[in-house]
Parts: structure tokens; C-alpha cells; sequence
């Protein structure tokens, strides 16, 4: 039972060593990418650097760009794909619930001439083109908010939700 119970924790560690450093790694924060819409017309697009109470401030090819908040029609967030990571979180649970499934009919049982093998990929396959398809549409969805016409307060609510995505949110 002692080499059972240090096997499981062997491979919550592996895990854990697999998945965690993305998240822990020392990368500097990075805005959101938006495409900000002129009242001419033209488009600007970048990061989100700094939302100043009149104007934004966004890094666009390489240098800093500040408009306006009286020049600005349209802001749009752009959000990049989830199929990737909807396609893994897709496989995983589809893999581990097709072995579930399969371990739970018995290891010498078949289901429908099926082993808890070809359950488990046959789940997976299953989750991976879900979870391709949910991390897809999900990041096509992009906020968008008309500045232009709208009252003081309403762009400045949306100015303080737009503030949370910037490299830097709070300016000293």
C-alpha cells in the first residue's frame, strides 16, 4: 500500500512540474491586444499599455502610440484562440472518462468488442473535436464598445473595466 500512495504522489509531482511552470514563469504582463477605431476612420491596432483618463496608451509596432479619448469611435478587444488548449483540456477528460468507463465494465470484459484502451482514445478523440470546437468559438468572441456618442459616465465606467487589461493598470 506504502509504494501505491508514493506512486500517486510521484505522479501528482510530475504533473504538477508539467503544468505549473507556465504559470509561475517570471514573464512580464501583457495588455491586451485591441483595435481602436478613429473618428476618421482609420484603425490603429496594439497592446494595452495604459488607460489614462482621457486617452490610451498603446504600444503599436514598436513605439508608443497616445489617443485621444475625443478621437476615438470604436474599441475592440481581440482574444486570441482557445482551440488549442480546449482541444488538450478536451482530450484529457475524454481520454479519462473512456478508461473510466472501460475500466468499470472489468479488464477482461469488452464493451461492444471495445477495451478500456480503445475507450479511453475513442473518448478522447471525442473531447479533443469538443473542446477544439468550444476553444474556437470562444475565441472568436471579441468585447467591443462604442465610444463615440456615449455619456461621460458610460465611457468612463468602460474605461475602468478596459484599465484591468492594460500592462499596467494603475498608473502612479
Amino acid at each position: 500500500m506504502k509504494t501505491m500512495t508514493a506512486k500517486l504522489i510521484v505522479s501528482a509531482l510530475v504533473v504538477s512540474f508539467l503544468v505549473l511552470p507556465a504559470g509561475l514563469s517570471a514573464k512580464e504582463r501583457r495588455g491586451a491586444n485591441l483595435i481602436v477605431t478613429r473618428l476618421d476612420g482609420s484603425q490603429v491596432s496594439g497592446e494595452l499599455i495604459a488607460v489614462k483618463r482621457d486617452s490610451l496608451l498603446l504600444l503599436s509596432n514598436g513605439r508608443d502610440l497616445s489617443i485621444d479619448l475625443a478621437d476615438i469611435k470604436t474599441v475592440r478587444i481581440v482574444k486570441k484562440s482557445l482551440a488549442g488548449k480546449g482541444a488538450l483540456y478536451g482530450f484529457l477528460a475524454g481520454a479519462v472518462g473512456g478508461a473510466g468507463v472501460g475500466l468499470a465494465m472489468g479488464r477482461t470484459d469488452t464493451f461492444e468488442g471495445k477495451t478500456p484502451l480503445a475507450l479511453g482514445v475513442f473518448g478522447g478523440a471525442i473531447g479533443a473535436l469538443s473542446g477544439l470546437l468550444a476553444g474556437s468559438v470562444v475565441g472568436l468572441l471579441h468585447s467591443s464598445f462604442t465610444v463615440a456618442g456615449q455619456s461621460e459616465s458610460a465611457v468612463s465606467a468602460y474605461w475602468d473595466k478596459l484599465r484591468a487589461h492594460a500592462r499596467v493598470p494603475r498608473l502612479p
